[in-house]
């Protein structure tokens, strides 16, 4: 007679990764980095090649940096103590010989809390740092009059490093591109060198600041003759056309030999220039004006925009100039004119190294037909020419908006190893567009459809407020499945962001999860059999009990290896019990364990006769299109030395205590496959993994309380659950020790983050 067949239970591995063991207070990360190649909005993530090299520094709170890799490709886990780090990476870039025109710069970052016994997974995208230059051409009347002349490009004028770019003609000519590293304000500087046919051992130089860089950029520059130059100019003789890709310019270089800085553009209320400039769709107090300091003093100060379609409507030209060489009269005589849209420092510009710009009156108060600027983003740019010929241009973004910029749910993502939205919670996002972190944060929710008077408030807790990314995160809680509802950002005294909608997912309940259903029959293949799905309801639940039941001429098991338990033996009403058998009958010897899993068993149409056939008997999954977060329930383990090892696969843990193993893997098998890949793809796992319980025999019947995560490594939905327990972790492959003994009750799904201990 073949081996007796034993309820199985399979080990799943959701992520394979080498650890390092942990010491008390101790956790750990894990890294991934992928790089965007975003260039002016054409934009893909690409996994790091081979090559790349990565450097990545881990810093604490207090700024410090506590542990530096100098290549991210040698990272498998990193153990830390607990606490908040910011781990940075960015690309090594070598200076050399081949790369004279420099090489994309990468670099990013990502906070990370590490929780003592836990790893974090840690995803960082790394964004281009530096901007992209070209050099398109040199006018042919340059080539015609000067047998030399180049364009270096520089971070700063007096900067002697490696990451200075000269473009010659043969470079022009090639299409040869460079990156360059600008400063923290964003400028970086032009420096064209010429000498002429009349005096050849003399070179020109003339100096342009670009002031408004930002990453990622993309400048084409060519340089040509100015045939407009006045000689109060200071010998301005050329200019240099400018293309990116959102605008297109064209200015003179200044001849070198000025010491003062360039015009600095900046914001009244203090905020980063390169931020909109907001004023709220419905209150309109926004503060838009704009200083102009020049220590040269300013010459020339224009305010253009080609937003013709609403901008003109309003009443804003497309360029106002002011001073220079104003072709609409004096400063004062378009004073009165544009008073309704845009005002400015009594008296002229010229000469001048302050004033001021207010466009305040275009944002809160212009009209068209009795209607304000509608909600929306509005590009102008802002352009000042001072005494030294320097010219500095600002594009700034005029922002009629709301207080908040609603992100809506988190559909799609995961958050800590959690979706983003579930069955009867939801992460939401928003963020505020001011300068200072509003008090009060919150978000608004109620079901599509109902009135006003519905709407609940969910509160956001201060750890979930990013300052740096003026964004916040909120958890609704509380939620029906399968729901439409609406939800929006509020803070104290300020207006609601606008409305989003999400919709809840799925949920599925498990039948029989507290044990007290079951009953005693004869099922796949084999009578006698104890069966833990309620009578008269579809079966989710399958056991090893007809395997350890069935017998031929006499000879088998006869045994239920999961029976229910009550009184004493149960927490509650019914519980489980399961245990295991060795068997030896008819030279032929096996492990039989008791296991519940969802799925089916069999059916029996013969003895098995080796432990491959037994294995084929389990097929483990139910459908199952829900997302749980966690498990929880009681159980109480007593285990027996691991004594068995039908096919020796574990030699060296015979004597060993044998553990207990509890598990859900969530799967997604593909649309219409109904039985269990060899290697499923698993999108959320946990488990529990557990040698003795020392529970007190008056409490609870000496049961233990037990909860574990479903962690998601993957924003698919499944298609299938795996749920098993067992009272020999190694049961799949006939190992452990005879007699260990499991029990369990009082189960419970876990659907809401809130109620997780740890989430």
């Amino acid at each position: 007679m073949g081996r007796a067949a034993a309820g199985l239970c399979m080990l799943v591995a959701a992520v394979a990764c080498s650890r390092s063991p942990l010491g008390a207070g101790q956790g750990s990360m894990t890294l991934s980095l992928q790089q965007d190649e975003t260039l002016h909005l054409k934009s893909g993530l690409t996994p790091l090649s081979e090559e790349e090299v990565y450097v990545v520094d881990i810093i604490n709170e207090q700024g410090d940096t506590v542990a530096t890799y100098q290549d991210s490709r040698n990272i498998e886990v990193i153990t830390l103590p607990e606490g908040v780090y910011t781990v940075a990476a960015y690309n090594k870039v070598e200076p050399t010989e081949a790369y004279g025109f420099g090489r994309p710069r990468y670099a990013g970052s990502q906070a990370v809390t590490i929780k003592a016994g836990k790893n974090s997974p840690v995803g960082i995208i790394c964004k281009l740092a530096n901007v992209k230059v070209t050099v398109l051409d040199f006018e042919q009347e340059i080539k015609d009059n000067f047998p030399e002349y180049s364009l270096v490009v520089k971070p700063t004028y007096d900067y002697t490093g490696s990451d200075t770019l000269t473009f010659t003609q043969a470079d022009a000519d090639g299409g040869q591109t460079g990156w360059i590293m600008p400063t923290d304000k964003g400028s970086f500087v032009l420096i064209f060198r010429a000498a002429n046919h009349q005096s050849p051992d003399k070179t020109q130089i003339y100096v342009r600041t670009i002031a408004d860089a930002v990453p990622a950029d993309y400048y084409r520059f060519t340089v040509k003759m100015d045939t407009q130059s006045d000689p109060s100019d200071g010998g301005s003789m050329f200019r240099l056309s400018v293309q990116t890709d959102v605008n297109e310019y064209e200015f003179p270089f200044g001849i070198m030999g000025h010491t003062r800085p360039i015009p600095v553009i900046s914001r009244e209320d203090g905020g980063d220039i390169q931020d909109p400039l907001t004023t709220n769709v419905d209150s309109r107090d926004g503060l838009i004006r704009l200083n102009v300091h020049a220590d040269a003093s300013i010459k020339r100060l224009r305010v253009r925009h080609e937003s013709g379609d609403v901008l003109l409507k309003y009443g804003l030209p497309g360029m106002v100039n002011l001073g220079g060489d104003n072709d609409m009269a004096t400063d004062e005589a378009q004073r009165e004119p544009l008073a309704e849209v845009m005002n400015w420092k009594e008296g002229t510009v010229v000469g001048v190294t302050d004033t001021w710009i207010d466009l305040s009156p275009l944002m809160n108060t212009a009209k068209l037909d009795g209607v304000l600027l509608p909600e929306g983003n509005y590009e102008v740019e802002v352009e000042v020419y001072d005494m030294d010929n320097q010219m500095v241009s600002q594009t700034v973004t005029l922002s009629v908006a709301r207080d908040f910029a609603t992100g809506g749910a988190m559909s799609g993502q995961l958050l800590n190893g959690i979706p983003g939205v579930g069955a009867k919670y939801a992460y939401v996002t928003a963020q505020w567009i001011g300068s200072e972190i509003p008090t009060g944060l919150a978000f608004e929710y109620r079901v599509l459809g109902t009135g006003e008077d519905a709407w609940q408030k969910a509160t956001v807790a201060e750890a979930d407020i990013d300052s740096e990314s003026k964004s916040f995160v909120g958890l609704i809680t509380g939620l029906n499945p399968e729901t439409i509802y609406e939800v929006r950002p509020v803070g104290d005294g300020l207006s609601a962001g606008a409305v989003a909608v999400f919709q809840t997912e799925k949920f599925v309940a498990i039948p029989n999860l507290d044990f007290e259903g079951g009953q005693y029959g004869s099922f796949d293949g084999a009578s006698g059999v104890y069966d833990p799905n309620i009578p008269g309801q579809t079966r989710f639940w399958a056991t090893g009990n007809p395997g350890g039941k069935y017998t031929v001429l006499g000879i088998g098991l006869d045994k239920n290896v999961t029976l229910p338990v009550t009184d004493a033996e149960a927490r509650t009403g019914t519980a489980l019990w399961m245990t295991s058998y060795y068997v030896s009958k008819a030279g032929v010897t096996s492990l039989a364990t008791g296991t519940i899993f969802s799925g089916t068993f069999g059916p029996i149409t013969s003895a098995p006769t080796n432990s491959d056939a037994q294995r084929a008997l389990v097929h483990y999954g139910q459908s199952y299109a829900a997302r749980p977060l966690g498990l929880k329930g009681w159980y109480k383990y007593i285990p027996k030395t691991i004594d068995t090892d039908i096919d020796n696969k574990y030699p060296d843990l015979k004597g060993q205590s044998d553990k207990c193993k509890i598990y859900i893997s969530l799967e997604a098998w593909g649309a219409g496959v109904s039985t269990r890949p060899a290697k499923p793809v698993v999108v959320g796992y946990g488990e529990l993994l557990s040698e003795a319980t020392n529970g007190v025999p008056e409490q609870n019947n000496g049961y233990v309380p037990f909860e574990f995560k479903v962690t998601y490594t993957s924003t698919t939905v499944p298609d299938h659950i795996v749920m098993c327990a067992t009272c020999s972790y190694l049961s799949d492959d006939f190992c452990g020790g005879a007699g260990s003994s499991l029990y369990i009750d009082d189960f419970e799904l876990i659907w809401e983050p809130d109620k997780l201990a740890q989430p």
